[in-house]
């Protein structure tokens, strides 16, 4: 049980992770446009 709650705690990172890099991106790419 507690297994699988880091199980699942490591892959909500790891997607917050992602989904940050590509706002990140997001964000920075109108600036290097510039």
């Amino acid at each position: 049980m507690i297994r699988n709650a880091w199980h699942f705690y490591y892959a909500l990172v790891l997607m917050i992770k992602v989904v940050c890099g590509d706002i990140g991106v997001a964000l920075a790419h109108p600036l290097t446009k510039r």
